[in-house]
C-alpha cells in the first residue's frame, strides 16, 4: 500500500496532497473568474446571439489555464514538455506549417467580431460566392450562414474577411427595391406608368419613401424611370420602399403579377420574341396549283 502511495506520490512535482491542493485552489480561482467575466459580458451585451462568439473565447481560454495548471504539476507531463522545448524548432516549423490557415482563421474571427462588418442574426449577401442568408453562428474559425433554402454554408473567416459583403441587415429604415418592367413600342408608354404607379402605391407592403418637400410637390410615391430603348420595347424602373429584403422580394412578387393582369387588361404589351417560320414546300405547291 506504501508502495503504491508512494509511487503515485511521485508523479507530482509537489507531491500528491500538496499538488492537489494547488490545483484545487487553482480550479475555484478559475470558477470565479469565469463568474465574473460572464457578468461583465452580460452586462455590456445583451443580446444572446451576440453572446456566442466571446462566452466561446471565453471557455477556451478558461480550460487551457486549467489545464496548464494541471500539467506543471504532473511530473512526466514536466518531462514531455521540456522535450517539446528542447525540440522547439523543429516544432514551431511542423504547428507553424500546420496551423497557418487556422491561425489566418482566428485573427480573421478577431477582426470580424472587432470591426462587426456582419453579426450573429443579420441577413447577408455574399456576392462573390452567391451565399444569401442569415448569419447563424461565428466561431473562432467560420461563419454559418443559413441560405433561404434552409441549408447551412460554412465558410471559413479568412474568406468571409475579403469578401464583398451585402449586409442587408444594415438598412435602418427602408430598403429600396426595383421592378424593371419592359412595354412596347406600340403601347401606351403613359398608361403604363399610370398603372404601376397605382398598383405600387397602394400595396400594404410598399412604403412610403419620400421626403415632406417631396409629398409637398406632389411627387409620386412611387417612381419610374425609363432605362433603356431595347430592340422590342422600352425598359421601365420603379422604385419601391419596403420594410426589409423578405417585405421586398414579396412586393416585387406580387406586383409582377397584379401589373401583368393590368396590362392584359388596357392593351398594354410585354414583348417578346416571334419568331416566323416559312415552309418552301408549301410555297411551291402553292405556286404550282395557281
Amino acid at each position: 500500500m506504501d508502495k503504491t502511495y508512494e509511487r503515485i506520490n511521485s508523479l507530482f512535482e509537489h507531491g500528491l496532497i500538496d499538488s492537489g491542493i494547488s490545483i484545487l485552489i487553482s480550479v475555484v480561482i478559475v470558477l470565479v473568474i469565469n463568474k465574473i467575466i460572464n457578468k461583465i459580458i452580460k452586462k455590456k451585451i445583451n443580446d444572446p446571439l451576440k453572446l456566442v462568439f466571446p462566452m466561446r473565447i471565453k471557455k477556451i481560454v478558461l480550460v487551457t489555464i486549467v489545464l496548464a495548471i494541471i500539467m506543471s504539476e504532473i511530473t512526466a507531463m514536466q518531462s514531455i514538455i521540456k522535450a517539446l522545448l528542447a525540440s522547439g524548432g523543429i516544432l514551431a516549423v511542423v504547428v507553424g506549417l500546420a496551423s497557418q490557415e487556422a491561425a489566418s482563421n482566428m485573427i480573421n474571427g478577431f477582426m470580424i467580431m472587432t470591426y462587426k462588418p456582419y453579426k450573429i442574426g443579420d441577413f447577408v449577401n455574399v456576392r462573390e460566392y452567391n451565399v444569401i442568408g442569415t448569419v447563424i453562428d461565428i466561431s473562432m474559425r467560420h461563419s454559418v450562414i443559413e441560405t433561404l433554402e434552409r441549408t447551412q454554408v460554412i465558410i471559413p473567416n479568412t474568406i468571409m474577411n475579403k469578401a464583398i459583403i451585402e449586409n442587408v441587415s444594415n438598412v435602418k429604415t427602408q430598403k429600396a427595391n426595383y421592378l424593371y418592367l419592359e412595354v412596347s413600342y406600340e403601347s401606351d408608354i403613359q398608361k403604363a406608368i399610370e398603372i404601376i404607379q397605382e398598383e405600387g402605391s397602394k400595396h400594404s407592403l410598399c412604403l412610403d419613401g419620400r421626403t415632406k418637400a417631396q409629398k409637398k410637390k406632389h411627387e409620386p410615391m412611387v417612381k419610374v424611370h425609363c432605362v433603356e430603348f431595347n430592340d422590342s420595347g422600352i425598359q421601365l424602373r420603379a422604385t419601391l420602399f419596403s420594410k426589409d429584403s423578405g417585405a421586398g422580394f414579396q412586393l416585387l412578387s406580387d406586383l409582377r403579377l397584379i401589373i401583368k393582369k393590368r396590362f392584359d387588361e388596357n392593351g398594354i404589351d410585354i414583348p417578346y420574341p416571334h419568331r416566323v417560320v416559312i415552309n418552301e414546300t408549301r410555297e411551291k405547291n402553292d405556286e404550282q396549283t395557281k
